[in-house]
């Protein structure tokens, strides 16, 4: 995740989940199978899956970027949660793009993001916003990706690949670059574009399913779990999809309280204190803390060495503090707020003037196989 002025993104709003009609289906996969794409020797099928909840006037931009793919083995499905403003109309009219779509009842974001999940077929699987929209190339991207690390056929090994995002918030873009993926995301809250992960199918069974008690942070804990199981971790700078800032994880309060969750659930030897204590010293967006002052320790320094200290023993724990940066912190009363070093400041600038520039230069091309 990332954070904007305007808030943190976020998946869509999905509001109340009730259902108001039956099931619906529909998509090539009951009307026309032989349409269905296909991967096949050195071609990775690359699985975009959508869920949506009264996203009609969205909801066409993202069904025809996933259409209008350069790459040419590519699937979409796509899970409606009973909307109620038209969205069902705007999926039907798309009818003969989409591989498969429901629309049905379901109880949030998480729940609907594991049904949808079970649904796709791909060697390579990504989450994509009913706001959000894809690059051109982004299939291609992470099919490239993909043959670079060595595998193109199956079976793939458990391999997630982190690529960047155009992050469009109110009149400004940015390329949002994924960052590092290591046992100190557990504390970090890991900036990175959920819907720029690709997974493979061996990357989604170790990973498991979305924690359906989370309403903002399921994908941050998904991206934690993976790490502990074994997943593999790719970047790659090249952008694949524009993010529309906003929605659901914009309550940054609601945030915060989900990732002292996410810290608790982690290391339940921890009391509520020491768990708050890691959050102030290591949580990313520092100004969101304010409303929670009170539980901030008068010397935090000096808290997190006698909580360390107490859980010496706690490996899981110990190597995540050291990931996130323990010793800049140790020694100091107050909060050190981490600064981008200026090769890395220079680094990503290079990168948002190159991708910017070749995306405004590009021309429509040939689907690529």
């Amino acid at each position: 995740m990332d954070q904007t002025s305007a808030g943190l993104p976020g998946n869509e709003h999905f509001g109340d989940r009730r259902p108001s009609r039956g099931r619906v289906e529909g998509g090539l996969r009951l009307s026309a199978p032989d349409r269905c794409r296909r991967g096949g020797p050195g071609r990775p099928l690359i699985s975009y899956v959508t869920v949506v909840r009264n996203a009609r006037d969205t909801l066409a931009r993202t069904l025809e970027s996933v259409r209008t793919q350069q790459w040419d083995a590519v699937e979409h499905i796509v899970v409606d949660g009973c909307s109620n403003d038209g969205t069902l109309a705007v999926i039907e009219a798309h009818a003969s793009q989409i591989d498969y779509y429901v629309s049905e009842p379901d109880a949030g974001l998480y729940d609907a993001l594991n049904k949808a999940l079970s649904l796709a077929t791909g060697d390579l699987v990504c989450v994509l916003n009913a706001d959000d929209w894809l690059t051109p190339d982004a299939a291609a991207v992470a099919a490239r990706a993909l043959v670079r690390c060595g595998h193109i056929d199956p079976p793939m090994p458990p391999l997630m690949i982190l690529t960047s995002a155009w992050l469009h918030d109110r009149h400004r873009r940015k390329l949002w670059l994924p960052a590092l993926m290591d046992a100190g995301a557990w504390l970090r809250c890991p900036k990175i574009c959920h819907n720029g992960v690709y997974a493979t199918r061996a990357a989604l069974d170790l990973a498991g399913p979305y924690d359906t008690r989370f309403e903002i942070i399921g994908d941050t804990a998904w991206l934690c779990a993976a790490f502990d199981a074994g997943v593999r971790f790719v970047a790659c700078a090249a952008p694949t999809v524009h993010y529309a800032s906003g929605g659901l994880s914009s309550d940054s309060r609601r945030h915060v309280e989900e990732c002292v969750q996410l810290v608790a659930q982690r290391f339940p030897a921890l009391d509520t204190s020491e768990v708050w204590t890691l959050i102030h010293a290591f949580y990313p967006w520092p100004d969101n803390l304010a409303p929670f002052a009170s539980s901030c320790p008068e010397d935090l320094g000096r808290a997190l060495d006698a909580l360390l200290a107490r859980h010496a023993g706690n490996e899981a724990l110990q190597a995540s503090a050291r990931a996130v940066g323990l010793a800049r912190q140790l020694g100091r009363a107050r909060r050190v707020r981490s600064r981008r070093q200026l090769f890395a400041q220079l680094q990503r600038g290079l990168w948002r003037a190159w991708y910017g520039v070749r995306e405004a230069l590009a021309a429509p091309k040939p689907r690529l196989g």
